[in-house]
Parts: C-alpha cells; structure tokens; sequence
C-alpha cells in the first residue's frame, strides 16, 4: 500500500507540472503561433520609397567580394548602397573602388585606424547613417546576402501604414555537423522571441543582418549614446528604446530572409553569444521579466517531469500518472508543430529532430554564458 505522504508528493509535483506547463502553453499559443499566420504582401507593390542601404565591414574584403553584388542587383528602383570601410586593413578599399565602376549607385566611406581611440559598431553605423542621402535605412552585415533579388522591395513594403522600424529575419548557411545545428536553432529561438514580441505590440530587439528604420526613429532615439560604452546593441537596444506597438512590423516572407557565414567553432560561438548578452540587461523591465520567464519555466516543467518519473520508479506512484502523462505529451507535441510550422517558414531545415535536446540544453548555456559575463569583464571591446 502506497503511504498517504508520497501521494500528496504526487499532487504536488502534478500541480506544480501542470502550472509551469500552462506557463509554456501561453508562450506558444499567444506570442509564437503568431508567426505561423503572418500574411505575406506581394513583392509586386508600388511603394518604391528611396532606401538607404547600410553595411558596415572591417576587414570583409572576401565576404564583400562574394555578396555585395547580391544586394547591388536587387529589383528594387531607387536605392543606394552605403560601406563604411572601418580601419580594414586588406584590399577592401580596393575591391570597393573596383565595384563602383560597375555599380554608380554604390557608395563609401571610411574610419582612419586611432591608437587613441577605440571603436565598436556603433561609430561605424553613425558614420553610414550621415553619409545616408536617403531617409529610410535598410541594414545588413557585410558577411550576409539576401536570399532574393526582391528582398529590398519586401522590406520596404513595411514602411507603409507610417511603420517606421521594420524587423526581418536573419539566418545562417546550413553546413554538415552538430554545431550547424546548435547555431541555426539557437537563431531560430531568439528569432521566434523577438519577432513574436514585436507581433505582440512588445518590440524589444532586431538583428543587424537583416532590419530597417527610418531617419525620424533614428532622431527620436539617443542615437546610441546611452549606450555606447556597450559592445553590442546598435540593433537591439536601438529597437529596445524606440520600438513600440505602432511604429514596428516584421517582414518574413521568403523573399525578405538573409543568410550569413557560420563561425568556424563551438569557442567562436560562445564568444558571440556572451557579446551579444552584453546588451541584454539594458532591455525594459517587461522585457527582461517575459524573456526570463519562458526558459525559466521550461526548465522547471522538464525538472518536475523528472521529478515525477523518480517517484514512480521509487514509490509506484500512479493514481495521477495519465493527467501527467497527458501534459508532458500535449506541451511536446504543440512544442513541436509550431516550432517545426515556424522553422518551415523561415527555411530552417532539418531542426525538428533536435528540438527536445537544445530546448534543454539552450536556457543551461544562456544561464552559464550570463554568470561569465558577471564574473569576468568582456575583454574584447572591437566589434
């Protein structure tokens, strides 16, 4: 006979399942299946609005010579494309001088090299901003390429209806190997957190590889002054201060994604993932609160899961077993559809196989990467 008090543990752990269980229910069924149903607009529209492409490159001369053609020869009419070379110390200066004369509506200019100054992103994105003649801003990394010849024309759309921040979505070149699958899945959950908060009227972040604003949000904010001192941020933080319900939309329509190189190691990846977290604690407080709280409760619905299964093993405990059952299956299993519907749409393949490991594995090591940060000062102050 099973002894009343491992009963009662057996309630406890049901509840406290089923509570953190609905915690992750409400993640996905009010900000991440948002995405699923996302309509597209036709690349075919008229708004032609005069943009300003923006690329900043510190020693990108290999990666500028294989993909800023790609955003030279998009469809779009009447745009320009901005690379503010940044104290590049190979032939970037070259190639660029070679490509203007291919390409007039290419422009450029530079940062000198100052022993007594140092430099991030930040200066390198104002540079190109002034440089800008145009008042509608489109960014992208120098080591990324749009996947479409439309991609300046879907991105653009957004900026009807008085839009003024648009956030696209930038991926990564698929490659053979575990640690393919970690980048591109981890940039999948940060996409699925930043673009359904921003669906949601909560816009907190975008990514440099791939997002838009406007010269009157860049004027509204503190143009990276208040935080400057910070590696990171010309994109989040932007986003974070002037982003709100009505000013900001995505765009994920097939033709608006951008693809970017993979770094080469596990080591190269934390490296970034540390950087980027840099900028984190400097979100608004609901931000951090709902950001913190989704793999909070993840982690705790897997703990208490375990739980449950170590008191069936030891104490035969059973009378709650199929409602605990029934709520590990139906989180898995809505987990999976809308994670796999969201990945099909951002042309992320092959990720479905690996989401019940790096939905564990992912809070641990953001968790880990945050006690670094806190313990040790990031050394690397260039971007």
């Amino acid at each position: 006979m099973i002894e009343i008090k491992y009963i009662v543990i057996e309630q406890l752990l049901t509840y406290a399942l089923l509570a953190f269980a609905a915690l992750q229910l409400f993640y996905y069924l009010f900000f991440y299946m948002r995405l699923i149903f996302v309509k597209h607009r036709p690349t075919t529209s008229n708004n032609n609005v005069p943009i300003s492409v923006i690329i900043c490159a510190k020693n990108q001369e290999d990666n500028l010579r294989k993909f800023l053609p790609l955003v030279l020869e998009q469809t779009y009419k009447n745009y320009e494309v901005i690379v503010v070379n940044d104290c590049s110390t190979d032939n970037t200066e070259f190639l660029l001088s070679q490509l203007q004369k291919k390409y007039p509506h290419l422009r450029t200019t530079f940062i000198k090299e100052d022993a007594r100054f140092r430099h991030g992103k930040k200066l390198a994105v104002t540079i190109g901003i002034k440089a800008a003649q145009y008042d509608y801003f489109v960014f992208i990394d120098a080591d990324c390429y749009p996947v479409s010849q439309d991609w300046l024309q879907a991105i653009s759309n957004k900026f009807e209806n008085n839009k003024q921040i648009v956030l696209g979505y930038g991926g990564y070149e698929s490659k053979p190997g575990m640690l393919d699958k970690l980048v591109r899945y981890d940039t999948l959950q940060v996409a699925m957190n930043y673009l359904s908060f921003a669906q949601a009227g909560l816009p907190y972040m975008g990514v440099g590889r791939n997002m838009a604003y406007t010269r009157e949000a860049y004027m509204k904010s503190s143009r990276f002054s208040k935080h400057y001192h910070i590696l990171s941020g010309d994109d989040d933080l932007f986003v974070s201060e002037v982003g709100r319900r009505n000013n900001s939309d995505i765009e994920i329509s097939p033709q608006s994604l951008t693809r970017s190189v993979q770094v080469d190691s596990y080591k190269q990846w934390c490296a970034q993932k540390r950087r980027h977290l840099t900028s984190s604690k400097k979100y608004r407080w609901v931000h951090k609160f709902l950001l913190a709280l989704e793999p909070f409760s993840r982690e705790m619905f897997y703990l208490f899961a375990i739980f449950y299964a170590l008191l069936y093993i030891a104490a035969d405990c059973r009378f709650l077993l199929e409602i605990v059952l029934s709520i590990v299956a139906l989180r898995l299993v809505l987990q999976h559809i809308i994670v796999g519907c969201i990945a099909k749409r951002l042309n992320e393949n092959g990720l479905v196989p690996y989401i019940l490991l790096f939905d564990i594995f992912m809070p641990l090591s953001t968790l880990w990467f945050f006690v670094q940060n806190k313990l040790r000062r990031h050394r690397n102050a260039r971007w």
